[in-house]
C-alpha cells in the first residue's frame, strides 16, 4: 500500500516528482479544512500542527515541521503524543555563523560608526578598534549553529568557550565547555558572547540584568538565536549605563522591534531584521532535506532532525542534517 503524505504547501515540481518517484501519494492542502479532510488516512504530514489536525490524523506516524525553531509549534497533546516530529535544523548553520562574524568584524573595525558617519556625510576618524587575536568568544549553545560560530573563532585568533547542557563531545577548537549553571562564569571571561540556544522554558529571559552584570563592561552581546532569550529592557539599561560594551541583534523579544525602542538610537548597537538565515542556498537545502526524510521514511530508516517532543528541540546529534 502506498504511503500517503499531506503537504500544507507544494514544493517545486522537481521535488514533488522526487517524492512521487518514491511511491508516495501526495495531497497538497490549501487550507486547514483541506488538511482535515485528507489527514485521516495519511501516514505523514508536512506543515503546521493544530490539536484538530492531530486528532483527525489517526494514522499519522511522522510530521515534518516547516522550520528549525519550533516556538509556538507544540501544544500539550502533541507533547504527550508518540508522533515523530522532525524540523529543518542544520540548513542554516554556516549562513548564520557568517552573519555573526559580520557583526563581530563590524564591531572590531568600527564599521557601525563609519556607516552612520557615511549616512550623514561625515569624514570622521577615531572609531574604537578591537584586535580580535587574543580575545575570547563565548558561544551559548553548541548545536549546529553554535558549533559553526565556534569553529570560526580560531581563524581570527580567538579563544573559544562554549556553554551547552548536553555537549556532544568537545571539539579541539573549543577551549572549555561550561554547564548552564556556570554560564555567568563563561560570559565573565568573554569579549564576545553569542547566543545560539533555542527558546525553551529554561532559556526564556536567560539574559537578564544579572547576566549583563556578569559580563565584561567591554563585552559585546550578539543574539541570532531566539529573541525571548534576551530581556530587551535589561539589555537597553546595560548598554545605556555602560555595563556592557555593545550588542548586535537579529532577533528580538518583540518583533518587529517597536519604533520608539531605545535600541534604535544607540551607537554601540547593530540591528538587523531577523535576516541571519537568508541565503539563496537555504530554499534548496530545505527541500532537499524534506525529500531525504521522505526517502528515509519510506525505507524505514532513522529520520533526520528528530525532535524531543518534551523538550521541543533536537537532542540527538546523530540524527542532525549536515549540509
Amino acid at each position: 500500500m502506498a504511503i500517503k503524505m499531506v503537504l500544507q504547501r507544494a514544493l517545486e515540481d522537481e521535488y514533488m516528482q522526487q517524492i512521487s518517484d518514491l511511491g508516495v501519494e501526495t495531497v497538497v492542502a490549501k487550507s486547514e479544512e483541506d488538511i482535515l479532510s485528507a489527514i485521516g488516512d495519511a501516514d505523514a504530514y508536512f506543515g503546521g500542527m493544530t490539536p484538530q489536525i492531530l486528532k483527525e490524523g489517526k494514522k499519522l506516524r511522522w510530521v515534518q515541521a516547516t522550520s528549525a525553531g519550533l516556538d509556538g509549534y507544540y501544544f500539550p497533546e502533541l507533547r504527550k503524543s508518540d508522533l515523530i516530529v522532525t524540523n529543518i535544523r542544520g540548513i542554516y548553520s554556516d549562513v548564520i555563523a557568517d552573519h555573526v562574524f559580520s557583526m563581530v568584524m563590524a564591531f572590531a573595525r568600527g564599521l557601525h560608526h563609519y556607516i552612520r558617519n557615511q549616512s550623514q556625510g561625515k569624514w570622521k576618524k577615531g572609531a574604537p578598534v578591537i584586535h580580535l587575536a587574543g580575545t575570547t568568544l563565548g558561544v551559548v549553545g553548541l548545536g549546529g549553529i553554535g558549533l559553526a560560530v565556534a569553529e570560526r573563532g580560531p581563524v581570527f585568533g580567538m579563544r573559544v568557550l562554549g556553554m551547552d547542557p548536553a555537549p556532544k563531545g568537545k571539539p579541539d577548537f573549543i577551549a572549555r565547555i561550561y554547564s548552564p549553571d556556570e554560564l555567568s562564569d563563561m560570559v565573565a571571561e568573554s569579549d564576545f558572547v553569542v547566543i545560539c540556544v533555542p527558546h525553551t522554558a529554561e532559556t526564556e529571559g536567560l539574559f537578564d540584568a544579572d547576566m549583563f552584570r556578569a559580563m565584561k563592561n567591554t563585552g559585546i552581546l550578539i543574539n541570532i538565536g531566539r529573541g525571548k532569550v534576551v530581556q530587551l529592557h535589561a539589555l537597553a539599561e546595560a548598554l545605556q549605563s555602560g555595563q556592557i560594551g555593545g550588542a548586535g541583534l537579529d532577533v528580538y523579544e518583540e518583533e518587529p522591534l517597536p519604533q520608539d525602542h531605545a535600541l534604535w538610537s544607540m551607537e554601540n548597537v547593530i540591528l538587523t531584521p531577523h535576516v541571519a538565515g537568508i541565503s539563496p542556498e537555504i530554499d534548496k537545502r530545505r527541500k532537499a532535506l524534506i525529500v531525504e526524510n521522505v526517502r528515509r521514511f519510506c525505507a524505514g530508516e532513522p529520520l533526520l532532525n528528530v525532535v524531543d517532543n518534551q523538550k521541543g528541540y533536537v537532542v540527538d546529534a546523530t540524527s542532525i542534517w549536515k549540509t
